[in-house]
Formats: C-alpha cells, sequence, structure tokens
C-alpha cells in the first residue's frame, strides 16, 4: 500500500445518467432487501409503516379533491350565509382529512424509527452468522476480509435505508395522490404534472448519479483514510507512533488522502451546483408553462376557476413534496450501493460457509494422518505444502519443526480441518477430513495459536471461553490454572478472575506476554480435548515455565492426549515421540530426536546450532 507514495488510482466517474439508470435498475432490489429484512426484524411496525403511508395517499387524494369542491361553493353566486352553511360540513372533511394524514404521519415515523435499529440488528446478525461458518482460508483472503468490512457498513446502512425509503414512500405517495386528484378533476391536466416535476426529476438524478459512482469509485481511498486514523488512535500501535516518530509519516499521507477526499467533494458540489441552477430554470419555466395552459384552459372553457385552482394547489405540493423526495432518494442511493453489498457478503459467506457433512467424527481419536497432502493458498503459485506424509498416533507427542515459512502452521491447520487440502488427504481414524462433519471433529481439538486471541474478557472469561457451550466448571478451571501457572497471574490481579482483561476500557489492565501465553495455555487445558495443538507456546515464557509446560505436555500425552507441537527450540522436542522436519512444504526428516541426530541432517544442524549458542553464554 505505501511505495514512495500512497498509491491510489483515481478513474474520472462515468456519465452521470447511465450512473443513474444502473441505480434506478438496483433501487427495487435496494427496497426489496428492507422489506424481507423488515418483515423477519418487525412484520408488525412493518405493517404499521404500510398502512399509515396508505391512508396518509388517501387523505391527500381527498384533500384535495375537496379543496375543490370548497372552491366551487366560494365561486359561486349563492347568498354569502348559504355558502357557509354549505361549506362547513366540507371545511371539516378537509380538517378532519388533514388530521389523519397528520397522525399517519406520525405513525409512520414511529413505526420506522422502531423498525430501522432492528432492522439493523438483523442484518448485522445475519452477517455475523454467515462469517463465523465462513471457512478459514477464505476468512484470511484479503479481498474478502475488505469486503466484509463494507458488507457490515452495510448492515449498519440498512437502518437508515428504512428512515428513507419511508420518506420515498410518503413523497410518491402525495406526488401519487396529486396525479388521481389531476386524473379525476380533468384527464387534460394530467401532463401538466409531469411537466412541472421532470426538471426537478431530472436535476435529482443527475446529482445523485453523480454521488453514486463517486461514492462507489472512492470507497477504497475512504477505507484507506479510516485505517490511517486507527493506526494513529490506536493502543497496539501507539507505541511505534511514537518511540519510531511515525506519526508525521502518518499524518502526511492522512493529509494527502484527506484532501484528495475534499477536492472530490468540492469537484462534486460544483457540479450539483450547476445541475441545481439549471434544474431551478427549468422548473422556473415549467412552472410558467403549467399556469399558462391552466389560464387558457379556464379562458376557454375547458375547466373552471375552481378546478384550475385545485389543480394548481395539487401541483404545487407535488413540487414541495419532490424537495423531501430527493433528499430522500439520495440518502437511499449511497446506503442502498452498502446495502447491495451486504447481500453480496451474506451470499458468498453462504457459498463458501463449512460445509455440514452427514459422517460425524466418532471418537476416541487414534490416528491422524496424511497421505500426498498438498495445499496451495488462494492465488499463490507455489504450493505451501507439496506432497506431505505423516501419522500421528495417540498418546504421542509429534513436534513439527522447520525455518519460518517452511509450511509447519499450515500443516497443522489442515490436520486439524481448519484448512481442506488442494489434493491428497488428510484423515481421521481413516477418514478424510473432506468427508466429516467438522464440527464434531473440531470438538475435538484444543489450540494454543501462535497469535492466540487476548479476548477483551474478564481473566474468567479468557479461560472458560475454552468450552463457552457449558457452564464454567470450578475443578476444571483449578486444575487448568495450576498447570499452566494461570493461577499466579491471577493473583497478581487486582480483582483476581473479575479483573478486565483490557485496558482501553474503564477499570481494565493488560498482561505482558508470558502472562498472556500462561492464560492462553490454560484456556487449552480447560478445552481438555483429546487432540492439542501448540503452535510456539512457550515463547514468551522463561527457562524455567519453559520447561514445567513441557513437562505439562508431556503429562498430558501419557494420558492419552494427542500432542502436536510447533516450536523453534529444539531442546523442547528431544523427548518428542516423533519429529517431522519441513523445508519448502517438504517433509525432509523424520524420526526420534536421538534418530535425527545420527543421521547428522538437517535437524541435527539446527540442534547444534541451538546449543553452541547456549553454550556459548
Amino acid at each position: 500500500m505505501f511505495g514512495r507514495g500512497f498509491r491510489f488510482s483515481y478513474d474520472p466517474p462515468s456519465s452521470a445518467d447511465a450512473s443513474t439508470r444502473a441505480a434506478l435498475r438496483k433501487l427495487p432490489s435496494i427496497i426489496g432487501i428492507t422489506l424481507r429484512l423488515g418483515y423477519r426484524a418487525d412484520p408488525a411496525a412493518l405493517a404499521a409503516v404500510a398502512v399509515s403511508q396508505l391512508v396518509m395517499g388517501v387523505a391527500t387524494s381527498a384533500t384535495y379533491l375537496t379543496a375543490q369542491r370548497l372552491l366551487t361553493g366560494l365561486f359561486s353566486a349563492a347568498p354569502a350565509d348559504e355558502k357557509i352553511h354549505s361549506l362547513l360540513p366540507v371545511a371539516a372533511f378537509v380538517a378532519g382529512a388533514m388530521a389523519i394524514r397528520g397522525l399517519c404521519e406520525a405513525v409512520a415515523v414511529a413505526a420506522s424509527g422502531r423498525l430501522g435499529p432492528r432492522i439493523a440488528q438483523m442484518a448485522q446478525l445475519t452477517l455475523l452468522e454467515q462469517a463465523v461458518r465462513v471457512e478459514q482460508v477464505t476468512m484470511e483472503d484479503a479481498d474478502f476480509h475488505n469486503r466484509l468490512s463494507t458488507a457490515r457498513q452495510g448492515a449498519d446502512a440498512t437502518a437508515r435505508v428504512t428512515q428513507s425509503t419511508v420518506g420515498l414512500c410518503g413523497g410518491a405517495v402525495s406526488i401519487l395522490a396529486a396525479l388521481w386528484v389531476l386524473v379525476a378533476l380533468n384527464p387534460l391536466l394530467t401532463p401538466l404534472l409531469f411537466v412541472a416535476l421532470a426538471p426537478r426529476a431530472w436535476g435529482v438524478a443527475r446529482t445523485a448519479g453523480a454521488r453514486h459512482a463517486s461514492t462507489k469509485r472512492w470507497m477504497e481511498l475512504a477505507r484507506q483514510v479510516d485505517l490511517l486514523a486507527q493506526l494513529m488512535t490506536h493502543h497496539e500501535s501507539a507505541e511505534e507512533v511514537r518511540a519510531h516518530r511515525v506519526g508525521g509519516f502518518l499524518l502526511a499521507h492522512y493529509r494527502r488522502l484527506a484532501t484528495l477526499s475534499a477536492d472530490e467533494q468540492a469537484r462534486l458540489a460544483r457540479g450539483e451546483a450547476f445541475t441545481r441552477s439549471l434544474a431551478g430554470a427549468l422548473s422556473g419555466l415549467a412552472a410558467l408553462a403549467t399556469y399558462g395552459v391552466l389560464l387558457l384552459l379556464v379562458i376557454d372553457g375547458r375547466t373552471t376557476f375552481a378546478t384550475a385552482g385545485t389543480a394548481a394547489f395539487a401541483i404545487r405540493s407535488s413540487m414541495m413534496s419532490l424537495t423531501g423526495f430527493v433528499m430522500q432518494f439520495q440518502q437511499l442511493y449511497q446506503d442502498g450501493l452498502l446495502t447491495i453489498e451486504w447481500r453480496e457478503v451474506c451470499g458468498h459467506a453462504r457459498a463458501e460457509a463449512v460445509p455440514v457433512r452427514a459422517r460425524p467424527l466418532i471418537p476416541p481419536v487414534e490416528t491422524i494422518s496424511t497421505h500426498g497432502l498438498h495445499f496451495t493458498y488462494p492465488g499463490a503459485r507455489t504450493p505451501a505444502l507439496d506432497g506431505v506424509d505423516i501419522d500421528i498416533q495417540r498418546g504421542q507427542v509429534v513436534a513439527l519443526v522447520g525455518e519460518n515459512g517452511s509450511g509447519k502452521s499450515t500443516l497443522a491447520k489442515l490436520l486439524t480441518g481448519l484448512y481442506l487440502p488442494s489434493s491428497g488427504s488428510v484423515r481421521w481414524n481413516g477418514v478424510p477430513t473432506t468427508e466429516l462433519d467438522r464440527d464434531t471433529l473440531w470438538e475435538q481439538v484444543s489450540l494454543v495459536s501462535q497469535d492466540f486471541v487476548q479476548w477483551p474478557f474478564t481473566a474468567l472469561a479468557n479461560i472458560v471461553v475454552g468450552r463457552s457451550d457449558r457452564p464454567a466448571e470450578g475443578r476444571r478451571l483449578t486444575n487448568a490454572a495450576r498447570s499452566t501457572g494461570a493461577d499466579v497471574v491471577v493473583d497478581r490481579l487486582d480483582d483476581g478472575w473479575s479483573t478486565l482483561l483490557a485496558r482501553e476500557f474503564f477499570g481494565g489492565t493488560n498482561l505482558s506476554g508470558g502472562q498472556w501465553q500462561r492464560l492462553g495455555l490454560a484456556r487449552a487445558w480447560y478445552r481438555g480435548a483429546p487432540v492439542l495443538v501448540v503452535d510456539e507456546p512457550t515463547s514468551a515464557l522463561d527457562p524455567a515455565a519453559e520447561i514445567d509446560v513441557f513437562n505439562k505436555i508431556t503429562e498430558l500425552a501419557a494420558n492419552g492426549t494427542m500432542v502436536i507441537l510447533i516450536t523453534h527450540r529444539l531442546a523442547s522436542v528431544a523427548r518428542a515421540d516423533r519429529i517431522y522436519v519441513l523445508d519448502a512444504g517438504q517433509v525432509v526428516e523424520r524420526g526420534t530426536h536421538a534418530a535425527l541426530m545420527s543421521t547428522n541432517g538437517r535437524y541435527a544442524a539446527m540442534y547444534r546450532l541451538q546449543a553452541e549458542q547456549f553454550l556459548a553464554t
């Protein structure tokens, strides 16, 4: 992302008209998404919004038509007393219709205010439900991760889409009510409404189209600006920002990108100003033409003053409604793009979800083996694993060693079903992982990954989350904490097990790397699964603690646990039942420590190099 500068390419937006047509084609889809989510989230509120909008349209039409009767009565030659007597019920009806319209508008606002947050909540839950089931390799894909971030914005945008849809419907109801009234008064008046509204509608479409095209093309820049802001304010990067004086570097890039964004907004504002000026001039001419035609119809005797006045009132009200329609349409346009992205990412996540298999894993786990295992990361040309064959038995400690990038962690993920092979197979009790229901497989796995999660929860929750599907068990917790030294860490915390391990929240604290590692180990011990995978489990521990941890691992194996150990500290793997040495995705050596030392190969060279470093000190 950084080169000599912050690389960002910008293509000029395509024509606004083309973008408008594309967005208008998407508009029914956006509203359809909202309606389906609304029906799932709160059908009563959705029904209240729909009914209130319908009644509001009827009340608006009744107001227009009754106004025509009022005008007819006022222009009649009847005596004043008779006019008042005959027009009082009509005036009362108009007042009642207006009151009903106001009540319906209030109901629509209240119902949509309740419906919007519930729709957003359901959209977020739907997205997260799909995301937690996505294959690990897909979740690690940069493009999917970026789209997932955008989809989360789209889930939040569904609440705004709800409000915009309600506003849009309200404006459309007012315009349709006016159209219905004109048809009822005189069909010849109908084209006048379209003539009056066309300039403003064109201005709305052109402006919204330009913003739509800009939003779509500059979305990547917006994410980059947000990322720079996070890097400058997040506690994890705060130390280097200060100690390495990175703040000026980041600020310079932020300032340049923010300037690009500001320039783009200025360009849009200039275009919008021109469009509005032109639309306003055309709208004035259209209004003049409309009222001129109404006057000619009255002079020609094709309509009455009352009818013409009602028509003018309806057209004028429609033009006012169009102003709100414009604002809602623009908002719906922009948020709808994110909503569509949300739907597409949800669909992609469903397609990439871990499949449900009918064949469960039946414990106990006796063997895990690979046969001609190949794995290539999506988009990569070189395989991460190339023809790996290994065999692990229950109660064994098997160590995977090799240089960085040799494929150790990738192999561990394949062994535990987090990845599926590109070719070849991984077999649990002789059954390929591609055929197994992996939920039942993962039930048998405890994992201490190299970058295990430091949950922003309490110390207690950080351990019992290893069995989050069950209530916390005191005896299991005590044994896990004692076995890994986590009890010593917790005893030093101000609030013990209730201490919040998140300094960014009030009352929270943080731990050192070694303390966190003990809690990560305790989490795996608490889980108590028959297959334990530990990837660099002691990198932050002192030598005495490291020896103690490996002693505990050996004890677990003696009790029947299958242990898969990944570490660069070769002194710790000397007691492993079998050692596999990987290089460039292939197993180049295998055997016990003694056998590998006797062959004087790669493992022996690495072991002696580390031993000499310790002896030299």
